[in-house]
């Protein structure tokens, strides 16, 4: 694993998990391999369960989920890799309009990975060979394969 910089987790969910579900798992495992070292930082951000998609404008006039939104896709771009289906696109009304509008449902639970600064996972992706789960993320950060040596 290439430790040149601090590797870090953040770990994204729609709310508290259940004490005893598979996403609170999620973070004891989390917890576990920051313990033992194998990560050096894990934090938990929330978010809702759909968000507008990132638009055009500059990054200071985005909200901090757009923002987020749209690293995450720029990582995907340049790893040849998609969001879909866990960041799927559909169409919403709201209670005040009728006008229907593209947003992003976001998943129950992501993880961001970082190596110093750089994004180096997003989970769950899509790949040319499958799917790439939290599990896997997880998987193989117990076993220092998540960041590749550049």
């Amino acid at each position: 694993m290439d430790r040149s910089g601090p590797v870090r987790v953040v770990v994204w969910m729609r709310d508290a998990p259940p004490l005893d579900g598979p996403r609170s798992r999620v973070l004891d495992r989390l917890r576990e391999l920051e313990a033992d070292g194998a990560v050096d930082d894990v934090s938990v951000r929330v978010w809702g369960r759909y968000v507008d998609p990132p638009s055009d404008a500059p990054a200071s006039e985005e909200g901090p989920i757009q923002a987020r939104i749209a690293e995450f896709e720029a990582w995907a771009d340049r790893e040849g890799h998609s969001l879909e289906p866990a960041f799927g696109r559909c169409e919403r009304s709201t209670m005040v309009s009728a006008e229907r509008r593209e947003v992003i449902r976001l998943p129950l639970q992501c993880l961001a990975v970082y190596a110093g600064d750089r994004l180096v996972g997003v989970f769950p992706c899509s790949t040319g060979s499958g799917t790439e789960t939290v599990a896997d993320c997880i998987r193989r950060l117990g076993t220092e394969a998540i960041v590749d040596d550049e």
